[in-house]
C-alpha cells in the first residue's frame, strides 16, 4: 500500500529522530544516492533541516523541523508528492511492520477498493 520510496522516507525520519542509531535504514540498504534524493525532498517540504556538521551525506547530519510526533503520513505523502498505492488488497507484510498504523491504512485500502470497484466504465 505503502510506494518504495514512501517506506524508505518513513525509515528515514525515524532514524534521523532517534539520532545516531539508525536501525530502519540499515536494514533497507539503501543507494547513497538514493538517500541523497529522499533527504533533499524531505528538506524541500520543511521535515529536515540540514545542520552544520561535516558529515553531509549522513542521517546525523540532519534533524527533523518539528516533533517526530506532529509528523503525519499525509505530511510525508505531500513531501515526496506520493500515493497510497490500493491496487491490492494490505499484505500480512504490511501490517507487521506498521502495527497500528497498517489497520487505518488496512481500512483506508479495503474502502477505496470497494469504491473503486463500483465505478463502471460507463461511469467515466
Amino acid at each position: 500500500m505503502l510506494t518504495e520510496l514512501t517506506q524508505t522516507a518513513i525509515a528515514v525520519l525515524c532514524d534521523i529522530s532517534a539520532g545516531s542509531h539508525p536501525y530502519r535504514t540499515a536494514q533497507l540498504h539503501i543507494d547513497p544516492e538514493y538517500l541523497i534524493g529522499i533527504l533533499t525532498k524531505l528538506e524541500t517540504g520543511g521535515l529536515v533541516r540540514h545542520r552544520d556538521t561535516s558529515f553531509a551525506e549522513t542521517l546525523s547530519s540532519y534533524e527533523l523541523v518539528r516533533p517526530y510526533t506532529s509528523i503525519s503520513l499525509l505530511d510525508i505523502l505531500e513531501t515526496l508528492d506520493e500515493h497510497l498505492n490500493c491496487n491490492y488488497p494490505t499484505s500480512e507484510e504490511m501490517y507487521q511492520q506498521y502495527r497500528a498504523a497498517a489497520n487505518r491504512l488496512g481500512i483506508i485500502n479495503h474502502m477505496t477498493r470497494i469504491y473503486l470497484s463500483e465505478i463502471k466504465l460507463n461511469d467515466l
